[in-house]
């Protein structure tokens, strides 16, 4: 057992880790709203930009704020809200909206990674049809395929991955990441 009595026993570049195992989710839907996804897909095109820093995300993208004030991503909240109701129910914030943009067969891929750092939840909507690499939920060893209109909702601490494909079509998806609204009392 580490005990650290005062802040003089903590030493510089002292990391504590461990794994710690709680409930987690991944809510699955789907919108038939097209025009609205074409919508938001048409405006985050016009907004791809290849000078991005580095990220998981090893394919075309747009900023990570591209379409936190969008209306037509506001809309989107709004039909889905039964659903986000069963995975969470307090007030958030929109951190993050961006869109994927996958077609080279040589190199488009995202990396395995979490969005752990997000309070609330995260999510993606699909905006193209398959056939593709679906994403890939490590810990629940589950692949979801692309099916325009498919959202996924879940818990930011999961692993998730695109897996390198051979794109015939390019597969867009729009993604999105929200924080707890934390209320202050004066």
């Amino acid at each position: 057992m580490v005990l650290v009595n005062n802040i003089k026993d903590f030493k510089e570049g002292l990391v504590l880790k461990k794994i710690i195992e709680r409930e987690s989710y991944i809510v699955i839907g789907e919108i038939d709203d097209f025009n609205l996804i074409n919508t938001m897909v048409e405006k985050a095109r016009s907004q791809i930009n290849q000078n991005l820093e580095k990220t998981n995300v090893k394919a075309s993208r747009t900023d990570w704020k591209c379409l936190v004030n969008d209306e037509y991503f506001i809309s989107f909240l709004n039909k889905i809200k039964p659903s986000i109701q069963k995975i969470y129910t307090e007030d958030f914030l929109i951190s993050d909206v961006w869109a994927n943009f996958y077609s080279d067969p040589e190199k488009d891929h995202c990396e395995m990674h979490h969005h752990n750092g997000n309070t609330a939840f995260c999510g993606i909507l699909y905006c193209t049809d398959g056939p593709g690499p679906g994403t890939y939920f490590k810990d629940f060893d589950l692949n979801i395929s692309e099916k325009k209109g498919r959202f996924i909702l879940f818990d930011p601490i999961l692993l998730h991955e695109v897996k390198p494909y051979s794109y015939k079509e390019e597969r867009i998806t729009i993604a999105f990441n929200f924080n707890e609204l934390k209320k202050w009392n004066h």
